[in-house]
Formats: C-alpha cells, sequence, structure tokens
C-alpha cells in the first residue's frame, strides 16, 4: 500500500536506483500456484539434445535442481558473427528433439534455468514449441510459437508457460535459444546456463483471447480512483448485487451488477466520493484492496518513473548494468560522429527515436507540474528523469535536419 512505496521511496531515495522485487501478486506466482492436473518428463541427455550455434553443450552432475543432473551451455559473448537480426551477438540454441509427437493433451511446459552472468542482469532467451503439423509453429515472421523470457544472474528460476493457443499436433522439438549480447568491460565475456527438470503439464488455463475474465477475477484498476471519476468494476459473472467495503470490512456501498452485451457484469460505485482503502466483492469473489483519493495515481507515476530510471542507456544503473554503448556512433555523410549512448532503451534494446522520447519528456514535464505543490518530490524526480531524455534529444540532433 502508500506505507510500503513510503518506504520504497526511503530506500531507494526517490528511485535513484531500482525498487525492490515485490513477486507475490505476480502472474508467475499465480501460474506457478495452480494445481497440475497431469505431468510428463521429458528427460534431457545426449540421446534427445542437441546444441545449435556457438557454443558449447555438457552435462553437468553437481549443479541440478532435479538432483538428475542438468544441461550445461557455455554461450560466449564476443567475437561471434553478427546475428542477421541485428539485435544480438550471436543466438545459440538448445533443441529438445520429440518424434513428430501430439501434445495436445498437454498445455504448459515446466523447466528451470540457471545463468550464470556476473555482469548481466537480465538475460534474453526464447522458448519455442516446433510444430510440422498443419499449422507450422513457430509462426514465421511472427510471435505464436514463441515465449520470451528475461533470466537474472544466480538463481534457479522455474520457467512455465502455458500454451493453449499453440498448435502441437506434430511437434519435433522444444527449443530454448539464448541472446548472447557482449557484457560491459571491463566484466569477462561468456555466459553459462543450466537447464533441468523439463516436463510437459496440463493445468486449468487462462483465457487468452477476448476480455472473459478467469475464473474468480474481477477487473477494476489496481491503482485506484479519484474521488471525482468514474468508478466501474467488472466481472465475469454475478445476477445479484455486489459490495464495496472499506478497510474495516464494513459494507459502505452496494449496488447491482448490470448485465453487458459481451457477458460481463458492470459494476458502478461512482457515488462513493470518500478517500480511503476499498475492496469489491460480488458472489463470494473479492478484489485486492484499492484507492479512492486523489492520491490514487501517485504510487503507478513513481513506478512509472522507477522504470524510466532504470531503463537508462549509457548510465552506471545500480543492479542492472554499468554503462552501456558507450562506443555506438551516428555518422553524418560528411564524417562528423555523435555518441548516440543516452535516453532510454526501448523495447529492451537500444532502439531508440525522437518521437518515443520527446513524447516521454512531455508526459514527465506535465507531470512534474501537475504536482509540484502536492508531491514535491515527485515533482522534482520527473523533471530530474525528464532532463536525462531531453539531453539525449538534444545532444544527438545534427542541425541540419
Amino acid at each position: 500500500m502508500l506505507g510500503q512505496m513510503k518506504r520504497q521511496l526511503e530506500n531507494s531515495r526517490c528511485f535513484r536506483q531500482g525498487m525492490e522485487k515485490d513477486l507475490e501478486e505476480c502472474a508467475e506466482a499465480r501460474w506457478l500456484a495452480k494445481p497440475v492436473l497431469d505431468s510428463r518428463a521429458l528427460p534431457l541427455d545426449s540421446d534427445n539434445v542437441r546444441l545449435q550455434g556457438p557454443g558449447v553443450m555438457s552435462f553437468e552432475k553437481k549443479h541440478t535442481i532435479s538432483g538428475k543432473g542438468s544441461i550445461r551451455l557455455d554461450v560466449p559473448t564476443d567475437g561471434c558473427r553478427r546475428h542477421p537480426s541485428n539485435r544480438a551477438f550471436s543466438v545459440t540454441t538448445m533443441m529438445r528433439l520429440l518424434p513428430g509427437e501430439n501434445l495436445e493433451r498437454f498445455n504448459r511446459i515446466s523447466l528451470w534455468i540457471y545463468v550464470d552472468s556476473p555482469a548481466i542482469a537480465n538475460n534474453f532467451m526464447e522458448l519455442s514449441i516446433h510444430n510440422q503439423g498443419k499449422h507450422i509453429m513457430p509462426l514465421p515472421g511472427r510471435f505464436e510459437g514463441t515465449h520470451t523470457l528475461g533470466i537474472p544472474h544466480g538463481e534457479w528460476q522455474h520457467i512455465v508457460w502455458e500454451f493453449p493457443y499453440v498448435y502441437r499436433d506434430f511437434v519435433t522439438g522444444i527449443s530454448l535459444a539464448i541472446h548472447a549480447h557482449r557484457t560491459p568491460v571491463p566484466a569477462p565475456q561468456g555466459i553459462t546456463v543450466y537447464v533441468d527438470n523439463m516436463c510437459l503439464e496440463q493445468v486449468e488455463a487462462d483465457h487468452y483471447k477476448g476480455f472473459d475474465l478467469r475464473a474468480g477475477a474481477i477487473a477494476y484498476c489496481h491503482s485506484g480512483y479519484r474521488p471525482e471519476a468514474v468508478k466501474q468494476a467488472y466481472a465475469q459473472s454475478g445476477s445479484g448485487m455486489f459490495y464495496l467495503r472499506n478497510s474495516s470490512g464494513e459494507v459502505t456501498f452496494q449496488g447491482n451488477c448490470v448485465p453487458q452485451a459481451n457477458g460481463l457484469r458492470q459494476m458502478d460505485f461512482s457515488p462513493v466520493k470518500e478517500e480511503g482503502w476499498y475492496t469489491l466483492e460480488v458472489d463470494g469473489k473479492k478484489s485486492r484492496p484499492f484507492r479512492i483519493g486523489r492520491d490514487a495515481y501517485i504510487p503507478a507515476a513513481w513506478k512509472t518513473l522507477n522504470f524510466f530510471f532504470s531503463e537508462r542507456c549509457g548510465f552506471d544503473v545500480p543492479g542492472i548494468h554499468t554503462e552501456c554503448h558507450m562506443d555506438v556512433m551516428s555518422v553524418h555523410p560528411d564524417g562528423r560522429r555523435l555518441p548516440v549512448c543516452g535516453g532510454w532503451h526501448d523495447a529492451g534494446d537500444l532502439t531508440q527515436a525522437a518521437i518515443n522520447t520527446a513524447e516521454s519528456v512531455f508526459a514527465m514535464l506535465e507531470l512534474a507540474i501537475a504536482e509540484r505543490e502536492a508531491q514535491p518530490e515527485l515533482s522534482q524526480r520527473a523533471k530530474e528523469e525528464a532532463r536525462w531524455g531531453l539531453n539525449w534529444l538534444m545532444r544527438t540532433r545534427w542541425g541540419d535536419g
């Protein structure tokens, strides 16, 4: 709540370093808590695993989560031919072969991954299902059939991927592609990846298309609502009443669930203007506490600034990376050169654009103006982050269009 946000602000000096992780309510935590209805182990050994791309693959007996050993991949991060996508220096792929099997009985894959990469806080990987049946997967030129991962350094990560939407009538393999990037100087080059305990599972899958809600879910604004705003929420079902409770558990408002054309049930509690923490209840389902108040969106603003700070390019971001991309240059036809580090990494890589940066700077300055009286620390921090983006915009102009 706001107390937790205040503690985070104090510990991070108003987010001049990254936020602490809070994974208790994240989607991954909910997925991992699901009951497994059926499962099948996919052993990893020399008979069924192949290496594609640069690197060395071996079987590791000591570093294992299952106790049965793991696949070890030593991946170079320098000296490799640049990948055609220009998004990595190389891509190393571990392929777990399958003999053209129908896997429609399962809708989730589970595996454990450990990455030893002291200089890289987050490692980009892709998990893919290779189907050669009626529909080819991964779909060429698209993202269907592939799940992207960000794996941190130094701890075993339990990865689960639900794929009820992926064609899997004739599966020839499941691959893990490791995108290698140069590590910051003077850190040693190369990373080591361990893969263990891969299995197929059947679970009650999440909804993945349309606006239907998963069982027991209520759609509402998790940040909260301002007192004068329209306040609405939705449930998948609810033929009777809904209840709004305050932090003491008392019912402060109740109303009828209104059926919508798309089958959802709307709950409107706009008349409630008293500031405080509330929960919604309908048919035995409860929301998490949310805020009604002028400051409802302040935590979201702080988190957004923290995200931008964490995405800084050419800056030593504590706990994420040292100064980066210092040698990336823009070259003018007349021979002039400009370093283009700075600003913020966009889409997880170096991709940047003037319009994206300009719009972000403008939004931060609007926030700084709007909150300079009520939230002076937030206003000051928004101006600091806006200046970082504005400096990049001004420094990377050639002056001739």
